[in-house]
């Protein structure tokens, strides 16, 4: 009876340690962003660039988040050129892109040959900025010249996310050449870990349940 007393009280301390490091890891959130760009191919703007920024809210490079983008997919189109990086910038959109707002401007950006749709996913963490201005991060496209779109967004973008615990996300659209995107949260998959500790948990106490009325 102690024997399984005390291993219960064993697992369930072990559950609250592991509950602890997992409520202790920062905060992220996921999008997943789909652009129309039908109305790009053949448009004599381009080529085209995709542009990602993450810029620093303090003015400082504090470091303290991070977007990571992946998943592209570029309907009849792809990726072309070389990546253009600033700052806490890295990668291509061959694969995968990291920005960290180790300075106050962070910027990435790469030429593309528009196809009928373009789409990716975003990672952000939501840690908070000192200061009442916060970290940004924001999506928009480039024409030959490296101006924005003209788009209904913040600063022409297409989606600005002011990242934080409370992320607000703001999103806009193009209409000459017609643009739109769509922008949708993927929801945080339970971590297998939790499901096999229930499963243990569950099954430990069926047996003190069997032992007890034995």
């Amino acid at each position: 009876m102690k024997r399984i007393l005390s291993l219960s009280l064993g697992l369930a301390l072990g559950a609250g340690a592991l509950f602890t490091a997992q409520t202790g890891a920062a905060a992220i959130i996921e999008y997943s962003v789909d652009i129309n760009t039908a109305s790009l191919v053949g448009n004599p703007s381009g080529p085209f660039s995709l542009d990602f920024q993450l810029n620093d809210g303090s003015g400082t490079g504090d470091a303290n988040n991070t977007a990571t983008i992946n998943n592209f997919t570029f309907g009849t189109g792809g990726a072309s050129g070389s990546p253009n990086l600033a700052g806490g910038a890295a990668g291509n959109l061959s694969g995968m892109i990291t920005l960290t707002d180790t300075t106050p401007f962070n910027e990435f950006y790469q030429t593309f040959n528009a196809g009928n749709s373009l789409s990716f996913d975003v990672i952000l963490t939501l840690n908070s900025d000192a200061g009442p201005t916060p970290d940004s991060f924001s999506v928009a496209i480039l024409d030959n010249n490296l101006y924005n779109l003209p788009t209904t967004g913040i600063g022409d973008t297409f989606l600005m996310v002011n990242l934080g615990p409370t992320p607000s996300v703001t999103t806009g659209f193009s209409t000459s050449p017609a643009v739109t995107v769509s922008v949708s949260a993927v929801p945080e998959p339970v971590p297998m870990t939790w499901v096999s500790l229930g499963l243990v948990v569950f099954g430990l106490w069926r047996r003190i349940g069997v032992k007890l009325r034995s």
